[in-house]
């Protein structure tokens, strides 16, 4: 009998290895780590179930935008520091969005944003991102199965 977060692990190892593996043969290369950035983001989530996934959609994807915003700046203005400019503009909008409550989850917005800075602003990293934040529910959900399967209530702690 295992622990629920035992089943978790399992599950996470599951679904991960089978990504990690599936991604080289549909001709993703080193690119595929974005998948696993988008599955962290779902477990780093304060929400879990349907509010995570869309609370990690709205604030994964502006992280993309804005990361975006600031490569094309970047190249578009000439002057010395502008990368740096349009990134204090960028970092301070991501921070002001959280005040909106689907765009509030801001690491969420900085794993967006990071990721297509590391992938060089590379399109594919929107739907990579997406399918992770799925991979991490399925991991999530997967779990819960499992633990109902072959799980073992933890013993609640008595208190004096």
């Amino acid at each position: 009998m295992f622990t629920y977060i035992t089943c978790l692990g399992l599950s996470t190892t599951i679904l991960c290895a089978i990504w990690s593996n599936a991604a080289p043969l549909i001709g993703l290369g080193a690119i595929s780590w974005a998948g696993f950035s988008g599955c962290t983001s779902y477990f780093a989530c304060p929400h879990k179930g349907a509010k995570g996934v869309l609370h990690c959609i709205c604030s994964l994807m502006s992280g993309v935008a804005y990361a975006m915003l600031t490569l094309y700046m970047g190249n578009v203005l000439t002057f010395a520091g502008a990368g740096i400019f349009v990134s204090l503009i960028t970092v301070h909008l991501m921070c002001i969005q959280s005040k909106i409550s689907v765009f509030s989850y801001i690491p969420g917005t900085f794993f967006g944003s990071f990721s297509t800075f590391a992938a060089g602003g590379n399109v594919l990293i929107i739907p990579l991102l997406l399918f992770g934040i799925f991979l991490g529910l399925g991991c999530d959900k997967f779990g819960a199965v499992l633990f109902q399967i072959i799980g073992k209530k933890e013993e609640e702690k008595m208190s004096s």
